[in-house]
């Protein structure tokens, strides 16, 4: 149980608070403090006029953090190779509009992480013997893969298909489906298939505690089913390390895929893909960090300062959860 008046108490959550709070008002006004050319469209980028050299422009009265050389293969935001290619990006408007892509992408794999891994570990605890050595074999299994190799199967696989599909199109329909149609990119798929095991081991560690426990076994003796007494009595007794890991995972997932997508794998986080976008202005031969500040700065702030909210949100449940911090 969360420990209110503990939680209020402690400055960093107020900070927490405020910083997800900020992100949030962003996201939900986004088409009021950033206004689209297109009422109906919600891609996070703005060409805002063609630049045959491709240098970013700095900051004006009109693009108040600069613009940004645009990236031309976007299929993730409905943008298809090469269209606009020779346009930039207001760096302003990608820094509002983006707030929604990484709440978007940071609660839903975090969600579906989160349920997958419950549900592993509160069923392998619950049933016990040769089930939950099995789950957590596999589990662990898990955990010695690294996720970054696991992101790299599923581009390669993709590309693959994508070769196949030359040869035989019905046979890259349902990826097309999956990552264009249903929006859900390698990263994203990599992240959900090899996040979850820290949940599994949580709910199964604290289930098993409670297993025993003196009101199961009193649920138990008045014919309570096996899913009542899991879903009932020890989900809602076991689950609370499990919500300060969601927590923090929320802006952990998405400085992971910031850190994919700026290494080359692709994704939906709009900020990283800024990032792409400078990358040769601030590291690249001839770039310069300091003259061209406005191309990753920005955004670099807006994603340290989103993971910052979140793990210091989840320090704090954590210390308003735990009886011993004072």
């Amino acid at each position: 149980m969360i420990r209110w008046h503990a939680f209020f108490k402690q400055r960093q959550n107020w900070l927490a608070l405020l910083l997800i709070f900020t992100f949030v008002i962003t996201a939900v006004a986004a088409p009021l403090i950033a206004p689209p050319d297109d009422p109906e469209s919600r891609v996070p980028f703005k060409p805002v006029g063609q630049s045959f050299s491709r240098l970013p422009e700095p900051p004006s009265a009109e693009y108040p953090l600069g613009t940004v050389p645009q990236i031309e293969n976007l299929p993730m935001f409905g943008i298809a190779p090469g269209q606009d290619a020779f346009y930039n990006w207001d760096v302003f408007f990608t820094l509002v509009w983006g707030t929604r892509s990484a709440l978007q992408f940071g609660l839903a794999v975090t969600i579906v992480t989160a349920i997958f891994g419950i549900i592993i570990g509160s069923v392998s605890a619950y049933a016990g013997g040769w089930v939950e050595r099995l789950l957590m074999a596999i589990t662990d299994g898990f955990l010695a893969f690294p996720v970054i190799g696991a992101v790299w199967i599923i581009q390669w696989t993709l590309f693959t298909a994508v070769l196949d599909q030359f040869a035989d199109p019905e046979t890259f329909r349902w990826w097309e489906t999956l990552f264009y149609e249903l929006k859900i990119s390698p990263i994203m798929l990599g992240l959900i298939l090899f996040s979850w095991m820290p949940y599994a081991r949580l709910i199964n560690s604290s289930i098993a505690q409670l297993r025993q426990a003196e009101f199961v076994t009193a649920a138990h003796s008045m014919g309570a089913s096996s899913a009542r007494i899991l879903l009932r009595h020890l989900l809602p007794n076991a689950i609370s390390p499990t919500i300060v890991l969601m927590a923090k995972d929320v802006g952990g997932m998405v400085i992971w895929a910031a850190a994919f997508i700026f290494i080359g794998f692709g994704g939906e986080v709009a900020w990283a893909i800024v990032l792409v976008g400078s990358r040769d202005f601030a590291l690249g031969l001839g770039g310069n960090p300091f003259v061209y500040w406005w191309t990753f700065l920005p955004v670099a702030a807006a994603i340290t300062l989103f993971g910052l909210g979140w793990n210091l949100l989840g320090d704090g449940l954590n210390r308003a959860m735990n009886p011993h911090h004072k």
